[in-house]
Parts: C-alpha cells; structure tokens; sequence
C-alpha cells in the first residue's frame, strides 16, 4: 500500500518516493474536493491521485507493465483507508 509521508511525500509500492512542496500539496488536496486531482512525480511516470482531500493512489508503470497510455483498466495502487 502506498504511504504519505507527512506533509508532502509519498511512497509507492516499488519504492519509490515522490517529494513535492507542501503550498502544492495543499492546494492540490483543496481542489480534489470538487473533483480528481493528479500530480506527476519528478520522474515524469509516477502520478499520485487525490480525490475528497485525500491521496486515493499511485500511478506506477511498474504495476502496469511500464505503459503510460492510460486506458479503463489502468493500474492504480490503492491507499489504506485509515
């Protein structure tokens, strides 16, 4: 399961980290309360998802073969529900 890390650091299921500033995060969790909101990890291929406020899942391209395209069956590593 991916985990954050408090305030604005997230780490997939392969281990990869994905640092962003927080003033981004914050406005990211604030407009995922109207609807999805994405950001792209430095590497350019990770994307964690945030949906209500909170981070829903990772986008790994290792867990989908290491396709970009996006299609209905995209992989998403799911978050704890804590």
């Amino acid at each position: 399961m991916p985990k954050e890390i408090y305030p604005s650091s997230y780490i997939c299921d392969c281990g990869y980290e994905c640092d962003f500033s927080e003033n981004t995060v914050t406005e990211i969790k604030a407009a995922s309360i109207k609807r999805k909101q994405g950001l792209i990890a430095d590497d350019g291929i990770h994307e964690v998802v945030f949906d209500r406020g909170e981070m829903i899942a990772i986008f790994c391209p290792q867990e989908d073969g290491g396709k970009r395209k996006r299609k209905k069956s995209q992989q998403f590593t799911q978050a704890d529900p804590e």
